[in-house]
């Protein structure tokens, strides 16, 4: 890849996860600004009630000058004389409670509307960021920009303020719950007790809510006093073990609180859930393959179309090859099996039938593809099975032996890139089963890989008279005679075309070094490879050939994943292969 190209690739990922982030707090800060409206709105309603009770009564005044002169009228009447009235202290003093609700109910206010003012800073803050970070100029700059911009939001914790700011909302409901409930019991007590016990319905809940991610690493549940809790938590852990710090067996203890807080909650958790350093606080989650299991059967069922499926299917060889080998076997025969607790008779995540109906509608005349997506598909499905087989030759027996026959049929198909995968993949299962038919395969699962491997050899039944040896032997023969056979009719011989033969030739020639040979299946293997050294000449001839490699590069491949297996034969058969190519160096 050179220099620009690597640049560009740097832009491409980092503007598309730039753009998923401005959007992930996008969306967040036009929830928090709808919210804080409303809410602001709602609190300002019961403060201009509540306001009121700050100041003197300018009405109460008035009833009261009006009582006193009605008196006074009713004793002139009556001919008694005028009483001093009482000396008052006109001082207005607002009630307790009226000064508490005032001030919880305008904090509150005020957090509801410095959170509505933060969100839309964030939102600026974002678009500048785009904006500096996509400047239109030479892919470096953009590069060395970008990196600087966003080193920048690291260190000032940017994401950390964004993702706390809810917590102001948070705190101004809770403000104004408090001050409701203090309102209420100045009014009527029978009124607030219900209001207070609900309240404190709902405060337990969002404790406990706030807890369950700090006890239980996989729960979905937080708050914004989640990580402040998980903080404290870890630095008064840091503090109680700093006094031991020195001992041997609390220093590791020691370093890994410390590295926790490091990495912060969310890396944290991350870094948990891809490790799975799972211990008693994880209960249903048992270990990483589960994860997987469960992962794989998810995005199956999601599999909405063909082009989907296919996809998904696409991506089975690459996962088979990862490690460890008997972790990705094992999530992989969990699309094959149903559990017997699932009540589906047919759950959407069981491999086997989309297997089936893509085949199916590769080798359906009613079903009109594209030449070239039919091509893709039918190599796709294949190249699946044959991966599959090469790691287990169990999963294979899971197959229906009708979704084995229409791979056979495959092998026949007069576009030659399908029928060599094809080929490829019969030969790797057929070879599998025979090297795993033995005892050590579960004995209720004989009937169904004798089926699949009847399906799967087709009209070459005549191998079933062989000895197990020869049979393998033979396969190694029949595949490359096919091979021999598609090469005039394929267009090109690509690098990838010459590799996948040798893979799979390598594959069907490990065989154990007790294997015996009858002199029928070498002499048959030997000619065969002699036909392959002599057959440049005849099947391309100089000046003809098509675009792409030579047969020689074949038959280099076939030379060196067979030379072992060929050095196994009896005299006579090795020295039928001197006499070609085979033999030279």
């Amino acid at each position: 890849m050179t220099l620009p190209k690597m640049w560009s690739l740097c832009n491409s990922q980092a503007n598309e996860h730039d753009t998923a982030l401005a959007k992930r707090w996008k969306d967040a800060m036009d929830g928090i600004l709808i919210y804080a409206g409303v809410f602001s709105a709602t609190v300002a309603a019961f403060v201009l009630e509540s306001i009121k009770l700050l100041r003197p009564d300018s009405s109460a005044d008035t009833a009261q000058l009006l009582r006193q002169a009605t008196q006074q009228l009713a004793a002139i009447s009556n001919g008694v004389p005028l009483a001093t009235p009482p000396t008052t202290d006109d001082t207005f003093r607002p009630p307790r409670y009226a000064i508490h609700v005032n001030i919880l109910w305008f904090l509150s206010l005020c957090l509801s509307l410095c959170c509505a003012l933060l969100a839309t800073l964030v939102q600026q803050w974002t678009r500048r960021y785009l904006r500096l970070a996509q400047t239109t100029t030479t892919p470096i700059r953009r590069v060395r920009i970008r990196t600087f911009l966003f080193d920048g939001m690291e260190s000032f914790h940017t994401r950390w303020m964004v993702e706390n700011i809810a917590f102001l909302m948070h705190a101004a409901i809770f403000l104004f719950f408090a001050g409701l409930v203090e309102f209420l019991f100045a009014i009527n007590d029978e009124v607030a007790t219900v209001i207070l016990v609900t309240v404190c319905i709902f405060g337990a809940f969002y404790i406990a809510l706030t807890a369950l991610p700090v006890l239980y690493y996989q729960c979905p549940y937080q708050t914004p006093l989640t990580s402040l809790i998980w903080y404290t938590g870890h630095y008064l852990s840091i503090g109680a073990l700093w006094p031991f710090s020195r001992s041997k067996g609390i220093q590791k203890t020691y370093q890994d609180f410390w590295e926790r807080v490091r990495k912060g909650f969310h890396n944290h958790l991350v870094n948990f859930a891809n490790d799975l350093k799972f211990d008693e606080k994880v209960q249903k989650v048992q270990d990483k393959r589960k994860i997987d299991e469960k992962a794989l059967k998810s995005a199956l069922t999601s599999c909405s179309d063909h082009r989907k499926l296919e996809t998904f299917v696409d991506a089975i060889p690459g996962y088979l090859r990862g490690k460890p080998k008997s972790h990705r076997v094992e999530s992989i025969r969990s699309l094959f099996i149903k559990p017997t607790t699932d009540p589906d008779p047919q759950p959407a995540y069981i491999l086997t039938p989309h297997l089936d109906l893509l085949l199916t509608s590769c080798i359906d005349p009613d079903v009109s593809l594209d030449k070239g997506l039919r091509r893709q598909r039918a190599i796709t499905c294949t190249r699946a099975i044959g991966e599959i087989s090469k790691e287990s030759a169990d999963l294979i027996t899971y197959l229906p032996p009708a979704t084995c026959g229409k791979l056979e049929k495959l092998s026949h198909d007069p576009d030659p890139a399908i029928a060599l995968e094809a080929l490829s993949a019969i030969a790797i299962a057929e070879h599998a089963l025979l090297a795993h038919f033995d005892e050590r395969m579960h004995l209720d699962r004989h009937q169904e890989a004798s089926q699949v491997l009847n399906a799967i050899v087709g009209e070459r039944q005549h191998h079933r008279h062989h000895g197990p040896g020869d049979r393998r032997l033979l396969i190694v023969t029949d595949f490359i005679s096919s091979v021999l056979s598609l090469i005039p009719l394929m267009e090109k011989l690509s690098h990838e075309d010459i590799e996948a033969i040798r893979k799979t030739l390598v594959k069907l020639c490990d065989v154990s070094d007790r294997e015996e040979f009858s002199p029928e299946a070498q002499r048959m293997f030997a000619e065969m490879l002699a036909e392959v050294m002599r057959g440049e000449a005849e099947v391309k001839p100089e000046g003809q050939q098509s675009p792409g490699l030579p047969v020689s590069a074949f038959q280099s491949a076939v030379k060196k994943a067979t030379s072992e297996l060929a050095n196994a034969l009896e005299v006579e058969f090795k020295d039928l292969l001197s006499k070609t190519r085979f033999a030279s160096t």
